[in-house]
């Protein structure tokens, strides 16, 4: 029997397509695409559920290339929706081939979003992707034409759903009667349809990250940054980060080292702070930065006169002791410098 690729974001819609058509014996395997932003999943667990593997993969270089210039717009944040479908299912069908699958299999509700899910758009990201007739939507399958896999007698039409609209009744009912033992919730997190997050991606993709000076030379540890810490963008072009406890600290650290240069404070306790950079010689403004932020949001636990922190970059780790800041600096040591900065 020929097998379909399950596009599993972890949610229940999804996770709920695959459980259909085990249950009429489909073989799935279930492919994964991580976000850049690095949105929160239940991916593995969710097909560990189904009973199918799961291959991960990266959305990749070129998610980033058409978040900055989306043929079809942007919905009411950041967020490209019908663009990141067609993305998507082209990678889809590129895995389709490598496993030897014949149809995608998506969670999609007809209407449920409002810019990617109503008829026509389903109609052009199939088109525009190369796979109409080839993407199965078990959820709304009897509201949509006919596609390969069903007139093919590998999946049962009988068997589907005609479900349209935003309520969750349907899905919860199913999960239960399939005996989902978690459910997961709905995959709807997307961080670029978050209005606040939408500074910081704007300023993402308005920089030259070919030779815009300042900046770190690989984007994807940027992207991978955007949704932790406070992000500070100076007049000058700086662009800072200082992390808000020790969760964002630890993931900070992960990938500033391809991204720019970190300043860990040592023998107190305070932010881990991030400057985006190409270079890693530390310039006097860098460290006039540092200490500000180190300063304004580190609170009592900074002690008075020169700082040491541990450098972090790209060639190591590396000790430093940050100077006083001089009375024209001192500006930086408060929150009322940085606030009008900030990049919700």
């Amino acid at each position: 029997m020929s097998k379909g690729v399950l596009l599993l974001s972890g949610g229940l819609d999804s996770s709920l397509s695959g459980l259909i058509l085990r249950q009429m014996g489909v073989p799935l395997v279930a492919l994964h695409l991580e976000s850049p932003f690095g949105c929160d999943s239940m991916a593995d667990r969710m097909a560990a559920e189904i009973g199918i593997p799961l291959v991960k993969r990266p959305k990749g270089e070129a998610f980033l290339d058409l978040l900055a210039h989306p043929k079809y717009g942007y919905g009411s944040a950041m967020n490209p929706c019908i663009d990141c479908r067609i993305h998507m299912f082209a990678l889809g069908k590129a895995f389709m081939e490598e496993v030897g699958a014949s149809f995608l299999v998506t969670g999609e509700v007809l209407g449920q979003r409002p810019m990617s899910q109503k008829k026509r758009s389903l109609e052009a990201i199939d088109a525009d992707s190369g796979m109409e007739g080839r993407v199965l939507r078990p959820l709304s399958a009897k509201l949509l034409p006919e596609t390969g896999p069903e007139r093919d007698g590998i999946v049962d039409r009988r068997r589907l759903f005609g479900w349209a609209g935003r309520s969750r009744k349907p899905q919860l009912a199913l999960a239960r009667r399939l005996g989902l033992s978690v459910i997961p919730s709905p995959a709807g997190g997307c961080l670029l349809t978050d209005s606040h997050f939408r500074e910081r991606v704007g300023d993402f993709v308005a920089v030259d990250w070919t030779g815009d000076p300042g900046r770190g030379a690989d984007r994807a540890p940027v992207a991978s940054m955007l949704r932790y810490g406070k992000h500070f963008r100076f007049e000058e072009g700086e662009w800072v980060i200082v992390g808000r406890d020790q969760t964002d600290n630890r993931n900070l650290e992960t990938h500033i080292r391809s991204a720019g240069v970190a300043f860990r404070p040592e023998g107190f306790d305070g932010p881990l702070v991030c400057i985006l950079t190409r270079q890693e010689e530390i310039s006097p403004r860098m460290g006039e930065l540092a200490a500000g932020a180190l300063y304004a949001f580190g609170g009592d636990k900074v002690p008075d006169g020169p700082l040491t922190v541990t450098v972090l970059s790209g060639s190591g780790e590396r000790p430093l002791t940050l100077p006083p800041l001089s009375p024209e600096r001192s500006h930086l040591k408060e929150k009322e410098t940085w606030i009008p900065r900030w990049r919700r």
